[in-house]
């Protein structure tokens, strides 16, 4: 008996030996041909778009509501090859998918340019920077196709957020986070000692007024935590619940965080020195409460995490 399962176990190692290495052949045969396509595709793209991305980049320098978006491109670039893996291995060529979106970025780059004179600065980036990334996506389908756009999805949609938003919508933005700064300043002043009468944005208080400006939205830092929120949960979180808790709390997260900044600044002011109205504090303190931010949202993902782990599993 045990010659013949001896002989057994010899026939069959080498035909499962012989399957893994032509499946890892051909893995690799996929893996080149596709990489040189895909390689070619970007050289193409670097040469058409050169100059925009130079503008972006310069652009997102000089703008402080935009300073993250150079380094959206390298985030996401580097998640994309952390997945090479799995892309290469999902991957089909599918150019019926990817050809219309390369077609409608070009025909929103093309746009932009023409609207050149007619728009700000701000608006031609946000639609031009638009049709470069759906070109770059429709080339990406093109080479790796749908399976391919599963295996990275997250990195594949954080590239959206390297594009400036439009004017009329940033302005929405800040105003909404100026208003919902004003209300958690005013609950917040009416759990102190202090009273407190409100205007709108202007706030009076015993030897001090102040105004919620838009200034005070902070939509550079909010846009930080929201980022840092997504890319957090996509590395530590598993389950969509628990990644959809953490990108519904960064807003309230966000609005918490400017009007403590507001209150604390009020409150030094008063009782501590007048300076601080106007001191470091107020013009470069945002990165205090940012870490503050930071560090409850750290503490509510290892919270979900845990969670996670006495979660059961689909199918038990």
């Amino acid at each position: 008996m045990d010659l013949i399962e001896e002989v057994r176990s010899c026939n069959k190692r080498p035909r499962s030996e012989n399957l893994l290495a032509n499946r890892v052949n051909a893995l690799t045969g996929l893996h080149s041909k596709r990489a040189r396509l895909f390689l070619l595709f970007n050289l193409l793209y670097g040469v058409v778009f050169s100059a925009h991305l130079a503008h972006l980049f310069r652009f997102s320098l000089e703008q402080k509501h935009y300073s993250h978006s150079s380094l959206i491109l390298l985030i996401s670039l580097y998640l994309m090859y952390t997945h090479r893996q799995a892309l290469f291995t999902r991957a089909v060529y599918c150019a019926w998918g990817g050809s219309p979106l390369v077609a409608v970025g070009m025909l929103c780059y093309l746009l932009g340019l023409n609207q050149q004179p007619h728009l700000s600065q701000n608006d031609f980036l946000a639609l031009t920077t638009l049709g470069i990334v759906t070109v770059w996506t429709g080339g990406f389908v093109t080479c790796f196709g749908l399976p391919g756009i599963r295996a990275v999805l997250f990195p594949l949609g954080l590239l959206f957020f390297a594009i400036p938003l439009p004017e009329a919508m940033l302005s929405h933005v800040i105003t909404a986070l100026q208003s919902a700064s004003a209300e958690v300043t005013y609950v917040l002043f009416q759990l102190s000692p202090l009273p407190v009468f409100r205007k709108g944005f202007t706030f009076a208080l015993p030897g001090l007024q102040i105004e919620v400006a838009r200034e005070c939205s902070s939509i550079r830092s909010s846009t930080a935590l929201l980022i840092t929120g997504m890319l957090a949960s996509h590395l530590w979180l598993r389950r969509w619940w628990s990644k959809s808790a953490v990108w519904l709390l960064v807003w309230p997260l966000a609005v918490f965080k400017n009007g403590l900044r507001i209150v604390t600044l009020c409150l030094l002011t008063l009782y501590v020195d007048e300076g601080f109205i106007e001191g470091p504090l107020h013009s470069r303190g945002g990165a205090i409460f940012f870490g503050l931010a930071l560090a409850i949202l750290l503490s509510i993902l290892l919270g979900l995490r845990k969670l996670e782990v006495g979660w059961p599993r689909p199918g038990r």
